[in-house]
């Protein structure tokens, strides 16, 4: 999700009659604005798309004025205008949800199709038709095997998860390293890191990174993933570890811009 904050002052329209490649809640904080919806003229279009959607419809199916504590819905491809001509300045706060389609699936499964030797080949692109045919029918089975994964969309989720970037904040004054100070606070910077705990090793998806650690390092992710602040203290008392071990950890997350330390989180 992404937030964005609209200050108007005149009446002049920002982007004319438009539609948006993601859903969207409108909350109206101060004045008025005026909203005027024209329906969709392609369902889901996409930002990269192969099919132009079209003109906007002539008139509106909607003509609406948001005031202060109103909430607005319009899902991804509705044409629509904004202005503030209510002879009063508007403040409002636009929420786009970033969607995930059956084309993001399909990219993200590609790229899990790399592990696999036939897929990396070279396309026989010159040689004969029955060869042609027996590679692509090699895809299709592989791809089927793939998809018939009742997990699929769960491991996708996760994956993405991982990928979500963090929230910059930096670790000020600690550039040349984590001291291993009792007191010193530290959180991770995104909200939807992904703990995997296996026989062997810990794993850790944050921020676009992966990080692998001993099994003993799950007492110390695990409260920074459930999105508490902890201090190092008490990350070392709950895996009894030395406080020097646990800050070098600390370290590797924040590198990867994965957590953020300071005494004052």
């Amino acid at each position: 999700m992404q937030a964005n904050l609209y200050a108007s002052w005149t009446s002049t329209e920002g982007f004319g009659v438009h539609w948006d490649d993601h859903d969207t809640v409108i909350v109206q904080l101060d004045g008025a604005k005026r909203w005027r919806i024209y329906g969709t003229t392609r369902a889901y279009p996409l930002y990269r798309d192969i099919e132009d959607p079209g003109e906007a419809p002539a008139e509106p199916i909607a003509d609406l004025v948001l005031r202060p504590g109103d909430v607005l819905y319009v899902p991804r491809g509705v044409w629509h205008a904004v202005s503030a001509d209510q002879g009063v300045r508007s403040l409002h706060v636009t929420c786009g949800l970033q969607t995930h389609t059956a084309t993001d699936l399909m990219a993200w499964v590609s790229e899990q199709m790399l592990t696999r030797e036939d897929w990396r080949r070279d396309l026989p692109l010159l040689a004969a038709l029955d060869v042609q045919a027996d590679v692509v029918d090699g895809m299709r089975k592989r791809l089927a095997e793939l998809l018939e994964d009742p997990t699929l969309l769960a491991r996708y989720r996760a994956a993405m998860d991982g990928q979500a970037v963090g929230r910059m904040v930096p670790s000020l004054p600690y550039i040349d390293g984590i001291p291993a100070d009792p007191h010193l606070r530290v959180r991770l910077t995104t909200a939807r890191a992904v703990l995997d705990v296996g026989e062997d090793a810990v794993t850790l998806s944050a921020a676009g990174a992966v990080y692998e650690f001993a099994p003993e390092a799950e007492a110390v992710l695990r409260p920074l993933v459930d999105g508490r602040t902890v201090d190092l203290a008490t990350l070392a008392d709950a895996v009894g570890l030395a406080l020097e071990d646990v800050a070098g950890l600390v370290q590797e997350l924040v590198a990867g811009q994965a957590a953020v330390v300071g005494i004052l989180l």
